[in-house]
């Protein structure tokens, strides 16, 4: 989807993120994009897990036929690879590398694998009588762990 300016702001119910020169881009929040929980939590596994550089910056539509790799973001979509765009192939058409890694650092964190991340998690019950902890969210991915 475009914004009134016409740049890439999000796709429907999730975030854009493109992958130009081993840089991560995404649109800023002041470009009416979903403030989201995931967005947010795969800033911060890019930035401080994977060592990659995420600008937040408009994006226009060209950039995407010459983007590396693209991938969207979102409660139901939680990290999806693009790989076409207009019948075009994004990179050589396939999940590239930086997004196969974020994948699995995502997964391993939301599922509660990763330790220093433990505490974004919440445990769910399968009773629905069972009295819920309570447990203050503290990170994105907490509210993205309860919200699943």
């Amino acid at each position: 989807m475009l914004n009134e300016h016409g740049h890439v702001c999000e796709g429907s119910v999730e975030n854009v993120f493109i992958v130009r020169g081993g840089v991560v881009v995404t649109p800023p929040l002041t470009d009416d994009v979903l403030e989201g929980f995931t967005r947010a939590t795969v800033m911060h596994l890019l930035r401080e897990d994977l060592g990659q550089t995420v600008i937040e910056r408009s994006i226009d539509r060209t950039e995407l036929y010459l983007a590396d790799e693209m991938f969207l973001t979102g409660t139901g979509a939680e990290i999806a690879a693009v790989t076409r765009v207009d019948h075009r192939a994004i990179g050589d058409g396939r999940i590239g590398p930086i997004v196969s890694t974020l994948r699995t650092r995502y997964f391993d964190t939301v599922y509660g694998r990763v330790a220093k991340y433990r505490e974004w998690c919440r445990p769910v019950y399968a009773g629905a009588d069972e009295a819920l902890p309570s447990v203050k969210p503290t990170s994105p991915a907490v509210r993205h762990a309860a919200a699943r």
